[in-house]
């Protein structure tokens, strides 16, 4: 294939950075004509990130490129590093967070494609607006794109003396 056809193949790259996350479109299912999205996502340590949440009509899995990030998936912890995959199928309830010292980079693809950046540029809208975020209007926005949040669960008390 041609270099011209290939990049014609690629399509534009949209970026969307917020909160310490940053989010490189490489092919972006709801507005192409792609069955899949797939995105690089980088993790500051220490980041802003979603709350646990569920899929209701898309599975992704995540592989990780560089540095550490930290996955959680039905209750289960796991690290994902370089060369690590970690399949989320629609349904499970799973978040991830960079408690590490170096910025966490991974490959996204969600299948089928009916998942991509119009989600993130509402989130980054509502981050970036000034002032606290609003809960409720975040709830929103992932409920609209397929996302629930995960009820939360009471932490575990410290045995009293």
């Amino acid at each position: 294939m041609s270099e011209q056809l290939a990049a014609a193949a690629r399509g534009p790259v949209e970026e969307i950075g917020f909160a310490g996350i940053f989010l490189r479109f490489l092919i972006d299912g709801p507005t192409s004509e792609a069955s899949l999205t797939m995105f690089e996502m980088s993790v500051e340590p220490g980041a802003r990130v979603p709350v646990p949440h569920h899929h209701v009509g898309f599975d992704e899995m995540g592989y990780g490129l560089s540095g550490k990030l930290r996955m959680t998936l039905d209750g289960n912890t796991v690290d994902l590093g370089p060369g690590d995959s970690l399949y989320i199928p629609r349904g499970a309830v799973h978040g991830f967070e960079n408690p590490f010292a170096e910025t966490a980079r991974s490959l996204v693809v969600i299948t089928p494609g009916i998942f991509g950046a119009p989600f993130f540029r509402e989130v980054a809208s509502l981050l970036t607006a000034g002032g606290p975020p609003d809960p409720k209007a975040l709830a929103a926005i992932m409920l609209r794109h397929g996302l629930v949040p995960a009820k939360p669960t009471p932490s575990p008390r410290a045995p009293s003396r």
